[in-house]
């Protein structure tokens, strides 16, 4: 269950890499918002609608400000979806003990016969947990939410100029000088060369937030891993990670860091307000994890209680 959650994820970052990075997805975003509807539309017109709502309300006019209201309030109707993945991670954790017996149990029996009885009892084990691939399918469940948003920010700018379209609201699109609306290499900004080193800046924070987000993320990962498997002899820590589980955490680990310098990228090569989306919400995500982190005993603890461990 955890190498194909693993793989999941994998698989989850690489549509996520191809996707923001397609021809198609270019030939798209220069196509004006409300020019025809097409697929990602049914995501980017919610996402540009509550733009418009935030902006007009608690946004204030100020398309910067918006953007970060909009970010918080987007990750956090995405919590519950986390908050679920969150959960079957505990779940596993509190069967640990009870996998690394029933690997024990097999562990000099290679023939077909006897892993096909390991393999049932472990399905049967986490049957009985409630433990699901719909865990592991949690990560595309988000997919449409971040890049409906993506794509609704990399398209605001040109209706937000065009006059007479009922998203130009906002009276201010910078932030401390920087037009949130524009590139890096924009010959419409005010003042260029601030313009330009202000998307440097973003970009670098964007890359900065994401790498450490990954490292917290791998440090508790590997906590955890320690905790499972605290009471089990090293021999048998060993046998425990396989060729092809340590081939998977390490391709998940390369795809996490190369999606981080994809990031970096996009943001260069995109109006100002997409890196500060990211940075905020690069934040956000570190913030929920480590609140998670915090109350993930306190589940455990009632998980234990509630199925008798």
């Amino acid at each position: 269950m955890k190498n194909f959650k693993k793989l999941f994820i994998v698989l989850f970052v690489l549509v996520l890499v191809f996707t923001l990075s397609g021809c198609a997805s270019e030939s798209y975003i220069e196509k004006p918002l409300g020019d025809g509807f097409g697929f990602w539309d049914i995501f980017v017109y919610p996402m540009a609608g509550l733009m418009w709502l935030v902006g007009k309300t608690i946004g204030f006019g100020n398309y910067a400000l918006t953007i970060i209201f909009a970010t918080l309030i987007v990750r956090t109707i995405a919590w519950p979806i986390y908050a679920k993945t969150n959960d079957m991670q505990l779940k596993m954790k509190l069967i640990q003990p009870e996998l690394n017996k029933l690997q024990a149990k097999y562990a000099n029996k290679q023939d077909q016969e006897s892993q096909r009885r390991m393999q049932m009892e472990m399905m049967n084990l986490y049957k009985k947990n409630g433990i699901g691939m719909s865990g592991c399918l949690m990560p595309f469940i988000q997919m449409p939410i971040f890049l409906g948003f993506y794509y609704a920010l990399r398209k605001l700018p040109s209706a937000i100029k065009t006059d007479g379209h009922w998203l130009n609201i906002f009276k201010d699109t910078t932030l401390f000088g920087i037009d949130m609306t524009l590139d890096k290499n924009s010959e419409l900004a005010t003042n260029p060369e601030m313009q330009k080193w202000g998307v440097i800046v973003l970009a670098i924070l964007v890359g900065v937030t994401q790498l450490i987000s990954i490292i917290l993320s791998e440090r508790r990962q590997k906590k955890a891993q320690e905790d499972q498997q605290a009471g089990i002899p090293e021999y048998r820590r060993q046998q425990n990670q396989n060729q092809n589980a340590k081939t998977t955490q390490a391709t998940m680990k390369f795809m996490l860091y190369f999606m981080a310098a994809m990031m970096v990228v996009f943001v260069l090569q995109s109006p100002a307000g997409l890196g500060l989306y990211w940075v905020i919400g690069n934040i956000y995500s570190t913030l929920q994890s480590a609140l998670g982190q915090l109350t993930a005993n306190k589940k455990l603890e009632k998980m234990k209680a509630k199925r008798g461990y």
